[in-house]
């Protein structure tokens, strides 16, 4: 390959990157949203459990993952009319989180539910998981602080492991509302624009 073919090629996925990087910003509103869904349901759990049980919680984690899976298709397809040019990039990280959100969904419902997921130990292995979405997309767009939330994550799920009953919710309530709903607002108030 000649320098002219190298450097034009470079150019290209230095644009991608960048792209990738604007867009990221868009998705503040999900991580507000999703953080926002997951805080209530954790805080409702604890207040069930508090109560020995008066609501099956099933029902309000399933009322809360249909409005965010709503949220999700409304704001997609809104999104998707909005920018027709949909990077590959954007491809990787829509669906490295769509493939993390169902895995966290299967955790955190069927594999509870079953029994074969213990209740408490289900929140750390949902914090690993939210630990390679961020550590991934902040490598993919080049955003330092976005890969640091990743290894919040992941420290967030070693303590998670060894805190015990109903404290662990309300631990994982504290680090989604640190490391994903106050991001979400970082995102949305800075927008791509400022970056």
């Amino acid at each position: 390959m000649d320098q002219t073919r190298i450097k034009e090629d470079l150019s290209i996925i230095k644009r991608i990157m960048e792209e990738s990087r604007q867009n990221f910003y868009n998705y503040g509103i999900n991580l507000v949203v999703w953080g926002g869904i997951v805080i209530t349901e954790l805080l409702l759990t604890y207040v069930n459990v508090a109560i020995h049980y008066f609501i099956p919680e099933y029902w309000y984690w399933l009322i809360g993952f249909s409005g965010g899976f709503l949220f999700e298709f409304i704001h997609g397809r809104k999104w998707c009319r909005d920018n027709h040019a949909i990077q590959q990039a954007n491809r990787i990280g829509s669906t490295l989180w769509m493939s993390i959100l169902l895995t966290i969904v299967l955790f955190g419902t069927v594999g509870v539910s079953s029994g074969v997921v213990n209740g408490e130990g289900a929140s750390g292995f949902i914090a690993g998981l939210l630990a390679i979405g961020y550590l991934v997309t902040g490598e993919l767009i080049k955003l330092p602080w976005v890969k640091r939330l990743g290894y919040g994550w992941w420290i967030g799920a070693i303590i998670l492991f060894y805190t015990p009953g109903d404290k662990n919710l309300l631990l994982m309530a504290l680090l989604m509302f640190l490391l994903q709903f106050i991001p979400g607002l970082i995102l949305l108030v800075k927008g791509p624009k400022n970056d």
